[in-house]
């Protein structure tokens, strides 16, 4: 722009050849340049598929990357060169956090009396940060280019920071799930994927697009103010029109606005983390170096694949790849859409390689299970941690007629807990919880799996607030003790938090996994932290030194 005012000036002075002359010229460039830039844009932002991660796909993993929205200090026609020779250029940050901060816009905010005292409240915890910077690593610049490929405040790389501490898995009181904390509905009306194999809530690029679209459109609808498009993410555009109305100022802004507590909260918090992260080293907050470059890749399966397998053939852990693809909720990808998994490009390369030539019959794993007198579906289903629409449509069963003796193909998952897990889900999303009373009184022919299956509860924990075991044959007439169940099905969790700790009060049938699970933490380090080992019992009532996803948040 600065080149074309300059040349526009010196034709304002001189002859007309020569206008026309430099006007030919810089038109020449100027489409040239602008070619340019349309071919490395679609170089390095491909927008095909909701789960691919934004890379070029023609580098390798250690290449450069370029960023063009920001080489505006290299000469137009220096630029042009260098990418017609090599489409090479040199980045324009090292370290993902530089180019994160670059993108600020909403720093006029940052002294506002409500976003100081919550910075200095995320400035003493250091351990808040390493958590955050742990999870997001593998997902920030394919949320970074994003943003920045639709020019909003880059700010909003940090929203998932203050809504699920950058836990794809995050679950709060209010069914919203995933990174940017959508509900099911919501996350319908922006195209994402509900199933019982996948939820795009939890995928965190299908999510990061829907959340942008939506914070685009709740920015149109609020006079162009971000943040009254941010408080209403958080409380919704109905609960802040009805503030607005409510307001008796001349102008209307998100601070003089009477609006719920956690929303009053929602957006000093994001500021403040913008805030400490635009200059850390005076909070003496330490960043870590953050490569600005792709770190996973896509790679497109084509059929339905084990993950377990998968895992196997890619030569990567399979918490880890689980934890990376966490949109699956089953021990195997979607029977239809999506089918491709993100991974970094080593174990891309390798899963690539040996899915060539494999029989897609290969890819699936199976036990075998044979029917016995007395069985139904149902509670085989139940037995081996599967569903009943999945024993017929794998078994083709045209209905739930089984045969004494025959068998059937059951799909093998190597985490026990994952379809259990996934089962609480598929609730959570849908349905509501079946009411359970305080008590109940077995009939005839009850045992502890057709009680338990009737409320949604586990056999094993009804076993253990009774006192029996699970083998124990059950008595018409006898009473058993729900009252535990109604306690955690209605009580917030029992944490307390401290200034340099959270608390968690054991209840009964805890265990340590259930609470690492429970918080988003890792088992070791909840070990460590109290230290106790994995094969050391607990007991209710037992304090327990923990560091929770939402916790941290809750008390600053």
């Amino acid at each position: 722009m600065e080149r074309f005012i300059l040349v526009y000036y010196f034709q304002k002075n001189s002859n007309s050849l020569t206008r026309s002359f430099e006007l030919q010229i810089v038109c020449k460039q100027l489409s040239i340049a602008l070619l340019l830039s349309l071919l490395v844009a679609c170089q390095n932002f491909p927008q095909s598929s909701p789960l691919l991660v934004l890379e070029p796909a023609a580098e390798p993993p250690n290449a450069k990357a370029v960023n063009v929205s920001r080489a505006g200090n290299t000469s137009s026609t220096a630029r042009d060169e260098a990418i017609v020779s090599t489409m090479e250029l040199e980045k324009s940050y090292d370290d993902l956090w530089e180019r994160v901060r670059d993108g600020f816009q909403l720093g006029t905010h940052y002294d506002h009396p409500k976003v100081a005292s919550y910075i200095q409240s995320y400035s003493k915890q250091q351990r808040y940060f390493d958590l955050m910077q742990k999870r997001a690593s593998p997902f920030l610049f394919s949320i970074v280019e994003e943003i920045e490929r639709r020019g909003l405040p880059m700010e909003f790389a940090l929203l998932p920071m203050v809504e699920s501490t950058y836990n794809p898995n995050a679950y709060s009181r209010e069914h919203a799930v995933g990174l940017w904390q959508f509900v099911g509905a919501t996350g319908k009306s922006f195209g994402l994927q509900q199933d019982w194999w996948f939820d795009g809530r939890r995928d965190p690029r299908a999510s990061t697009i829907a959340a942008l679209d939506y914070m685009e459109q709740l920015y149109n609808q609020f006079d162009e103010d971000w943040l009254l498009a941010i408080a209403a993410y958080n409380t919704g555009d109905g609960n802040l029109r009805r503030a607005i109305r409510r307001s008796n100022e001349d102008e209307i802004e998100f601070w003089n606005l009477n609006l719920p507590g956690e929303t009053k909260a929602h957006v000093p918090k994001l500021l403040a983390l913008a805030a400490i992260i635009s200059d850390h080293n005076a909070w003496e907050i330490e960043l870590q170096n953050l490569p600005n470059a792709p770190v996973l890749r896509a790679v497109e399966i084509g059929t339905q694949i084990d993950i377990s397998q998968a895992a196997t053939l890619a030569g990567i852990d399979y918490e880890q790849l689980r934890a990376l693809n966490p949109g699956y909720l089953q021990w195997a990808t979607h029977p239809d859409q999506p089918q491709r998994l993100l991974l970094p490009f080593d174990n891309a390369e390798l899963l690539e390689n040996a899915l060539v030539g494999l029989d897609k019959r290969d890819l699936l794993t199976w036990d075998r299970y044979e029917i016995k007198p007395g069985d139904t579906l149902g509670a085989i289903a139940a037995k081996l941690n599967t569903r009943v629409d999945i024993l017929q449509t794998f078994n083709s069963l045209p209905g739930s007629r089984i045969v004494a003796g025959d068998s059937l193909l059951i799909p093998r998952t190597s985490d026990p807990q994952l379809l259990a897990t996934a089962r609480q889900i598929d609730r959570n999303q849908g349905r509501e919880r079946i009411k359970v009373p305080s008590e109940y009184t077995v009939r005839n022919g009850d045992n502890l799996w057709t009680i338990a299956r009737r409320f949604e509860l586990r056999s094993k924990e009804i076993a253990t607030w009774n006192r029996i075991s699970l083998d124990e044959l059950l008595q018409p007439g006898q009473v058993l003790d729900f009252r535990y169940a109604l306690k955690e099905l209605t009580e917030e969790s029992e944490v307390d938090s401290t200034d340099d700790v959270a608390v968690y009060i054991v209840r009964r049938g805890d265990s340590m996994d259930a609470i690492a699970n429970r918080f988003g933490i890792d088992l070791q380090n909840l070990l460590r932290w109290n230290g106790l080992r994995v094969s050391e019992l607990i007991f209710p009532g037992q304090e327990l030194q923990v560091m929770p996803d939402t916790m941290i948040n809750e008390r600053l």
